[in-house]
């Protein structure tokens, strides 16, 4: 295809437009090719954005299994220990923060998208005719030029930005100006080869037709320090030396920051100190998994997340009884997390109002929608895979007065954390 059918194919595709208003009204190419970039955006940096929380959710959820190593092996009755079971840790600074990016995806064929959304009769090419052959293929030709514009630095990325753990308001990707896409759009062979011919005022004209916004913002985090935690815990044992451990949290409201929380586990703890000849010391081993569904609405963009953790872990456990009161631990755990969150997101509120989807805001605050002006109402939607591997160490006391039991621990990982449990067993064993 000769460069200057394809330069004015593309250049078809984008309307003109008149004398504007103060506020002009949304064109649909500008705000369909704003959802583009904005998803590119979005998905560039949601991994890092939610690691840091993966990584303490990994380590808190992981944690308050046991109070001792010892696993009763002659029992004439089931015992039940009930627990409540607590968790807390101090955020550190690098979690609250990440180096941002973009990646727009590989390089596009111009030739072979004219070919996907059009056709050449008579020597002359033709779009096709629905909004979506327009739509795609102004969207291919307007991502060339930002990738251009990306290799150029024309874009404005900022050198940090918050995690959902951090606090950093209005942090914006500033988008290329029309100057630099015109830069850029005249160093491409298509327009040089338009140039030759005396022709590429046709292409100049292109980038002023089309109204971007000039930034995107970033979410700015929920400017959090801490995490706590608390778990009530079921303990049933013991069947050749194995107790069955249960964990359950109906959904509730956590906090603005969580939002709604439901939480459950099952796990297995084997004795194999009841292998030894003698008991020197308590040794098990156990096994627990667990899940949990969270939902929450966050960031500028009011994004609605909805997010499913599988998590699993195995740990050696070694103890020593001291006194007939007093039970010393330790343990060596890995833990695993698997995360599937979904995000459904509308574009900005000011950059709807540069887009003119929504009216100017008054002094000192928000535009509401109106009829012609009624907003984003075509939200978008992004899944999100994250995961963590955690080895943790674990160091603890325990001791009862009956059958009362309050232990203490720390657990040291990827994210420290101290736990803290106070138990009741009911039937409980010599």
């Amino acid at each position: 295809m000769k460069p200057s059918l394809l330069i004015l194919a593309l250049v078809a595709v984008l309307t003109t437009s008149k004398a504007q208003p103060p506020q002009p009204y949304p064109t649909p190419l500008a705000v369909d090719l704003t959802r583009s970039v904005m998803k590119s955006v979005f998905e560039s940096n949601a991994v890092p954005f939610v690691q840091p929380m993966v990584t303490t959710i990994n380590a808190t959820s992981n944690a308050r299994f046991f109070t001792m190593a010892y696993v009763p092996t002659k029992v004439d009755n089931p015992y039940f220990r009930v627990s409540v079971n607590a968790m807390a840790g101090l955020i550190s600074e690098e979690q609250k923060w990440f180096d941002p990016s973009l990646d727009l995806g590989p390089r596009e064929d111009l030739g072979q998208a004219l070919i996907s959304y059009g056709s050449i009769s008579g020597g002359t090419y033709k779009i096709g005719p629905l909004y979506s052959d327009t739509l795609g293929l102004a969207s291919v030709f307007m991502r060339e030029l930002l990738r251009d514009a990306l290799a150029a630095g024309y874009f404005g990325i900022p050198d940090r930005a918050a995690s959902l753990f951090g606090y950093l308001p209005e942090n914006r990707v500033v988008l290329p100006s029309k100057a630099n896409l015109e830069t850029v759009l005249r160093q491409r062979p298509e327009y040089l080869a338009l140039s030759a011919t005396g022709q590429a005022a046709f292409l100049d004209s292109l980038i002023s037709r089309l109204t971007l916004p000039t930034s995107l913002t970033l979410p700015p985090g929920a400017n959090m320090s801490s995490l706590t935690a608390a778990v009530p815990q079921l303990e049933i044992g013991s069947l050749y030396g194995t107790e069955l451990l249960v964990r359950l949290i109906p959904p509730v409201r956590f906090d603005q920051n969580v939002g709604d929380f439901s939480f459950w586990g099952v796990g297995l703890k084997h004795s194999i100190s009841q292998y030894f000849p003698e008991r020197w010391f308590d040794m098990a081993v156990q096994g627990v998994y667990q899940g949990t569904s969270l939902t929450n609405t966050i960031g500028v963009t009011d994004s609605k997340l909805e997010a499913h953790a599988s998590m699993r872990s195995l740990s050696v456990q070694v103890g020593k009884r001291l006194w007939d009161a007093i039970d010393i631990y330790g343990a060596y755990a890995y833990e695993h997390i698997d995360v599937t969150s979904t995000y459904t997101y509308v574009i900005p509120h000011e950059t709807q109002v540069q887009l003119g989807l929504l009216p100017l805001d008054p002094p000192g605050g928000k535009s509401e929608p109106t009829e012609d002006r009624p907003g984003d109402q075509k939200p978008q939607v992004s899944q999100v895979l994250a995961e963590d591997i955690n080895h943790k160490f674990i160091f603890g006391v325990s001791a009862n007065h009956g059958p009362i039991r309050a232990a203490l621990d720390v657990n040291i990982g990827n994210f420290n954390i101290v736990s803290f449990a106070l138990a009741y067993t009911f039937n409980q064993p010599d």
